[in-house]
């Protein structure tokens, strides 16, 4: 059993070197285009069947899903510009009323340290 695989491998080694071989001689370029330009028209043919098959399918599949996605994205966006902006207002007051603390106005919109505050 073993034998056979030994034999059944240096048979298709033999094979392979006869193909390289022969595949760099003057004579068989004009085999290769041949058997490439066959090869390239019927996988295009095959292909072309499939994707006429199965574009419609899948891209309304994906279509769908990337919509949905688009959409998501896009209120994800949408709370992180409000929480941006809510931010900026936070910062807006605070310094307002640290200007009004500073020019002596009695807006207590700006908290003043406490002891407890300060000593950290």
């Amino acid at each position: 059993m073993i034998n056979k695989k030994i034999i059944i491998y240096i048979i298709v080694i033999i094979v392979i070197l006869t193909a390289v071989f022969l595949s760099q001689q003057a004579y068989s370029r004009f085999i290769g285009k041949n058997l490439i330009s066959a090869a390239t028209n019927q996988a295009s043919a095959y292909l072309a069947k499939d994707t006429n098959l199965v574009m419609p399918t899948i891209y309304s599949k994906i279509g769908e899903n990337v919509q949905s996605g688009g959409e998501a994205i896009k209120n994800i966006l949408d709370q992180g510009q409000q929480k941006i902006s809510d931010v900026q207002k936070n910062i807006e007051n605070y310094f307002s009323g640290v200007k009004d603390a500073v020019a002596g106005k009695s807006n207590n919109s700006c908290p003043t340290p406490t002891s407890e505050t300060s000593a950290k």
